[in-house]
């Protein structure tokens, strides 16, 4: 087999093989990608220990048992708030969620706390 035929089914396969290595490469990156991930499922990102998840007021807060470190989900210091009013921990995440020290005073951001 000679000419444009031979030609036509060189592209074809050299076309083809090229897509399956783009298809195994890509499976091949995902791969890693998931593997990191699941790497650094409930590690502390302060210290690398395994976290704990703890029930406080109904919500899952998830701390470290070594730096003592506390890491909420995406809506949980809100939650927390909501649960425990302004009464113990849920006066301080407040103040926190707000920006402002438990005392009531702030520093302008240009300015050092003022302590």
């Amino acid at each position: 087999m000679t000419g444009p035929r031979r030609q036509a089914e060189e592209e074809y396969f050299v076309k083809r093989e090229a897509e399956i290595l783009k298809a195994r490469r890509e499976a091949a990156e995902r791969a890693a990608r998931d593997a990191e991930r699941r790497s650094h499922f409930m590690k502390c990102p302060k210290c690398g220990a395994n976290l704990v998840t703890e029930n406080r007021s109904g919500i899952q807060i998830d701390t470290c048992p070594e730096c003592l470190g506390v890491w909420f989900d995406a809506g949980e210091a809100e939650q927390l708030i909501k649960a425990e009013g302004q009464r113990g921990i849920g006066g301080l995440f407040a103040a926190l969620v707000r920006g402002m020290r438990i005392s009531g005073t702030t520093a302008a951001p240009h300015e050092p706390d003022k302590g």
